[in-house]
């Protein structure tokens, strides 16, 4: 069981923005607030305060992101090599004994997150939760950038990527990773609706609150 002060939250923001026309994604701003400052605010908000203690993961413009008041922390692997180049630069720095995952891109996610992700813990045997969101034909999927991991998956996860991996989900397969749906009723439907366009982050605007 996982208890308050327990989870470290990594807001992902190390991508090179290519869709956003190179823009640095993090940066820009949903309802007037930078998308990685918005993810560190919903972090703070999560219930149970579970969530202790924060960091960013960027690879550019890192005085920017150190003015939101977490410590920032550049890849530990070599060009931009994606979201577990995060995970792994996360697991590297953690002090607690959990990491929360969540991407800057997606403003919306729950600010129950943390604590339906960690009720999975409650099996002895899980290392990972990760989420599972009902997408547009209304089948659940998983959305591998929201985990929350054990700390001690380090060893893991630097020998998955030393050996050439990067994708989330071939190493989230070679651990006891337990789906935790997001599709009950009162659940935001776009909670975890990405921004991966300025379009696509002017359209979550103004569909409200």
């Amino acid at each position: 069981m996982i208890e308050a002060n327990q989870i470290t939250g990594l807001v992902l923001a190390g991508g090179r923005g290519a869709r956003m026309g190179g823009a640095d994604k993090g940066l820009q701003k949903f309802n007037g607030t930078p998308l990685a400052l918005h993810a560190l605010l919903r972090l703070q908000l999560q219930e149970g305060g579970l969530v202790s203690e924060l960091m960013i993961n960027a690879n550019r413009n890192l005085g920017a992101y150190e003015a939101f008041g977490a410590p920032v922390w550049p890849d530990s692997l070599s060009d931009y090599a994606g979201p577990l180049a995060g995970f792994l630069t996360g697991l590297e720095r953690v002090e607690t004994p959990y990491l929360l995952t969540v991407p800057c891109d997606v403003p919306r996610f729950p600010l129950d997150l943390a604590k339906r992700l960690a009720s999975a813990f409650d099996d002895p045997a899980t290392e990972i939760a990760m989420v599972g969101a009902p997408e547009a034909d209304g089948q659940v999927r998983a959305q591998p950038v929201f985990c929350l991991l054990k700390a001690e998956l380090l060893e893991s996860l630097s020998a998955f990527t030393q050996g050439g991996g990067r994708k989330i989900d071939r190493w989230t397969a070679q651990h006891h990773t337990v789906l935790v749906p997001f599709d009950q009723a009162g659940d935001d439907p776009r909670a975890f609706a990405n921004t991966n366009t300025l379009d696509e982050l002017h359209a979550l605007e103004q569909a409200g609150p």
